[in-house]
């Protein structure tokens, strides 16, 4: 069963499964590659690779001109997407503050990069034929990595495709409890995160009348760079510090004064790691801001222009 629709749609399936990846969805391309090219009577090497890079550039295309329309916003709708939505564009915005936007041609081999680099790419200005010109070398690389390891272990390859085969319609069961359990382990994942952060939040509200009455909290930004490039204000008075200069730093901050960190992330999870580092050096009265600075500009309340 399984190798006569590789035989028959082994293409379409490729096209297919990488489109639906590269728009977002949990469903890893790579095996499909793999075993496509595994066949090796059916399809050359060169045909898959280019189907692989056309589904890929049409999926790329749609988030990296979502990103030009709607700038740092659409990284937001991604998040909420996403199943480890609250480290998403942390780790996205680490790798573009290191790699630059070289990263789009090596994006594709680190799992939810790419979806999130492009549109983070197209916010801060990109030109488009850069982005073709990056995306499509990418897509070239990651599709065929995956012919040659297709074609390299072939061998290896088939007798899974030939038991898979044998099993029939328990071949699809097979995958379909494979993706459940992959999906429930990416849940359990965040759900330990999130438990491991669980720490007492105070309102933009509260925080606003604080402001207001003379009393003077250490006011944080944890943002990383280029996310503050993308939104470039800030709650008034606050001082920035990135998590990974947090060390360097904690002198500087004062011990008995009330702490309120923030950023623009899910959760607040930027801002509660850093919390949780504070406590850990005997900062004891810490606080991440619960909604972060996208709820402070919703109350209305004023903002500063990033220096």
């Amino acid at each position: 069963m399984l190798v006569s629709l590789i035989a028959r749609y082994g293409l379409i399936l490729v096209f297919v499964n990488i489109l639906l990846q590269t728009l977002g969805l949990p469903v890893p391309a790579y095996p499909t590659l793999l075993v496509t090219a595994a066949d090796g009577t059916t399809f050359g090497p060169a045909l898959i690779v280019a189907v692989a890079v056309l589904a890929a550039l049409i999926g790329d295309t749609v988030w990296f001109a979502a990103g030009r329309r709607y700038g740092h916003h659409i990284l937001r709708f991604l998040c909420r997407l996403s199943l480890s939505q609250d480290t998403c564009v942390r780790r996205t915005e680490g790798f573009i503050e290191r790699w630059g936007i070289k990263i789009l041609m090596f994006a594709k081999f680190i799992p939810g990069l790419s979806t999130l680099a492009l549109p983070m790419a197209a916010a801060l200005g990109v030109r488009w034929r850069t982005f073709y010109l990056l995306d499509t070398i990418g897509a070239i690389l990651w599709s065929g990595v995956a012919v040659l390891l297709g074609r390299g272990f072939a061998r290896e390859i088939g007798p899974l495709v030939v038991a898979l085969n044998s099993l029939g319609q328990g071949a699809l069961g097979l995958l379909a409890i494979v993706f459940v359990l992959y999906l429930g382990n990416r849940w359990l994942q965040r759900h330990r995160l999130l438990r491991s952060l669980r720490m007492a939040r105070i309102s933009v509200d509260d925080l606003y009348a604080m402001m207001e009455e003379g009393i003077e909290p250490v006011i944080i930004d944890v943002r990383m760079p280029t996310r503050r490039q993308l939104d470039p204000f800030t709650i008034p008075g606050a001082l920035t510090i990135t998590p990974e200069r947090l060390a360097g730093q904690l002198d500087t901050l004062p011990r008995d004064s009330k702490i309120i960190l923030f950023c623009n992330c899910p959760n607040e999870v930027s801002a509660a790691i850093v919390a949780r580092e504070l406590a850990k050096h005997g900062f004891a009265d810490v606080h991440p801001l619960l909604g972060g600075l996208d709820a402070w500009r919703a109350a209305g309340f004023s903002l500063q222009a990033v220096a």
